[in-house]
């Protein structure tokens, strides 16, 4: 609830930026089509990457020493996969990492690494801890993007650094209302504590920014009336409502309760007319009848 009570500070602000988004440009991994491989994690140091029996992948490191990795999938030409690995520099340390291809789904669409990031210090990597799928690093904003696509719906996930540790700062949840042009942005804290949420317009995930600096999505009401809800369920229906051409900010949004397939669900909105008012309606109530 705290994320919400700097919105009004929050669009006052909007009229100190330039409304202008620029395309960031990505940093393009390295892709490996086949063991072994070489790569240079800091210049002057080479280190060899390679799968020599069975699944188990080692790295040969610039001491001399030997590093076991993990235990991934062995692949043949005729499987059609066109990289076994890739290197950049996932966690903005200046030092090149690797991600490793685990397995791949959907038909190619997802591609599952481990990460394993350089230790200049320990002159070794260090495994991330977590699966990353299809990972694409924007250098100039420092932020790791992760996607997965399940049936028509690609799922998104932006880590950024804290506390100079990768961390999942902000999860991208389609909605399927308005044919989809909305998506949820969950944001969370390093801990893990999830901090706010925000609904956003879904071409705005090209600007390159994680969420933080996005604008709320904006709609209006499309029904002759709609109640005004105190919490996302039939039973805090309260004598407030809205009219059709009412203009709404897109605070959050859930599921229908129960079954998440069912309906528009609920959205929290924030209403400025005579009172300013943020209360939950219908999701129906922002659908042409």
């Amino acid at each position: 609830r705290d994320f919400f009570m700097n919105y009004r500070a929050y669009t006052q602000g909007l009229g100190a930026l330039l409304l202008v988004t620029q395309l960031s440009l990505g940093s393009a991994a390295t892709q490996e089509a086949r063991f072994p491989f070489q790569f240079t994690p800091m210049a002057g140091q080479k280190v060899t990457i390679d799968q020599p029996a069975g699944s188990e992948v080692i790295a040969h490191l610039p001491n001399g020493k030997q590093q076991s990795l993990a235990v991934v999938e062995t692949y043949e030409a005729s499987d059609g996969i066109k990289h076994i690995a890739l290197t950049n520099d996932f966690n903005f340390d200046g030092a090149q990492d690797l991600a490793l291809l685990e397995s791949s789904g959907y038909g190619g669409v997802n591609a599952f690494y481990q990460l394993f990031l350089w230790d200049q210090s320990a002159q070794a990597f260090k495994a991330f801890g977590e699966t990353v799928s299809n990972p694409e690093v924007d250098a100039k904003q420092q932020v790791l993007t992760t996607s997965t696509r399940s049936g028509p719906i690609w799922y998104t996930t932006k880590y950024k650094l804290g506390q100079g540790e990768l961390y999942p700062a902000v999860e991208w949840e389609p909605i399927t209302v308005n044919d989809g042009n909305w998506q949820r942005l969950t944001f969370k804290n390093p801990q893990g504590k999830v901090i706010g949420h925000k609904v956003v317009n879904s071409q705005d995930e090209q600007s390159g920014d994680a969420g933080d600096n996005l604008p709320f999505a904006v709609a209006t009401i499309k029904v002759k009336k709609t109640a005004l809800y105190d919490k996302p369920n039939a039973i805090a229906k309260t004598k407030m409502y809205l009219v059709k051409k009412d203009a709404v900010t897109l605070l959050d949004w859930q599921a229908t309760e129960g079954d998440p397939y069912a309906g528009e669900g609920w959205f929290l909105v924030h209403y400025e007319g005579k009172k300013v008012l943020e209360r939950w309606i219908e999701g129906s109530a922002l659908v042409k009848p």
